[in-house]
């Protein structure tokens, strides 16, 4: 959750980076009550994402970017089972189960996420290996956007210089 003071700063930073947006002194008020009850540093890392795409940014695209950011740290974890002595507890087995999800959602690594921190032992097993090697690479290795557009653009030139021709 963040504080009134965050949405603040947060405020100040889609200031600083959309200069022409429109944003007065009620402006935190109204995006606290949006998107106060997101993580800050979460927020901020959308602010950024959604700045470098476009340039206005809006409450419901941070939310959108941060939900994106979450489904992705889980998509690339497999998540653990619960220990084997919960399984005739339901109830327990279940919260588990979601507290780490929840973890792994907020960014921590599988070995702090499950069991109170306590690290996994030996390999990870064979079926994790082989479902993070099916996995597509991760944002930060995927290609710069303006290189996926110069490949688009030549590609469409060769194709009107093969379509001319014929």
């Amino acid at each position: 959750m963040m504080s009134r003071q965050e949405t603040v700063v947060l405020c100040r930073l889609v200031a600083a980076a959309c200069p022409q947006q429109a944003i007065d002194d009620y402006t935190p008020d109204a995006w606290h009550d949006l998107i106060g009850d997101l993580d800050f540093d979460e927020c901020q890392k959308a602010v950024v994402a959604v700045g470098k795409r476009q340039p206005f940014i809006a409450p419901a695209e941070i939310r959108v970017e941060v939900r994106r950011m979450r489904e992705d740290r889980l998509a690339r974890t497999l998540l653990p089972a619960p220990p084997a002595e919960l399984a005739d507890q339901p109830g327990r087995y279940q919260r588990i189960i979601q507290a780490n999800v929840k973890r792994i959602a907020d960014g921590m690594s599988v070995q702090r996420a499950i069991g109170a921190g306590k690290p996994l032992e030996g390999d990870p097993p064979a079926e994790w290996q082989q479902a993070r090697a099916a996995l597509k690479p991760p944002e930060s290795e995927a290609k710069d956007p303006r290189q996926i557009a110069a490949e688009q653009a030549a590609e469409a030139r060769r194709q009107r210089e093969e379509g001319g021709a014929a």
